[in-house]
């Protein structure tokens, strides 16, 4: 399968956003092998970085959400992680990244 990124991109308050994006997540789960949820400042740089683990084999990036909140950002992932537990995510905590306009949701998705 090609390896592709892909906006998809909702904004709004983390309680607003996380049930339509859980929505997504489970049409995801019932399509491919692997979900992730992860968040970032740079779509394009960490894609090419989960690309190259060789835990998984990742085929797509959908980036869903965009905040200029960091908190927001680590709200979002931290509800899938504690709610969802067949994403493959494993929770170290806060998500620390350097100051930005925007952060960004995506769901990784591999077979």
């Amino acid at each position: 399968m090609k390896q592709q990124l892909k906006y998809d991109l909702k904004a709004g308050w983390p309680t607003n956003i996380i049930p339509r994006l859980n929505i997504s997540a489970g049409l995801y789960r019932r399509n491919y092998s692997y979900v992730k949820i992860g968040i970032t400042t740079d779509p394009e740089r960490r894609f090419c970085e989960h690309k190259k683990s060789h835990r998984f084999e990742w085929n797509r990036m959908v980036v869903v959400y965009r905040t200029t909140s960091i908190k927001n950002a680590n709200e979002v992932e931290k509800w899938f992680i504690e709610n969802r537990p067949d994403l493959v995510n494993k929770w170290n905590g806060y998500s620390n990244m350097c100051d930005s306009q925007h952060y960004y949701a995506y769901f990784l998705l591999g077979n």
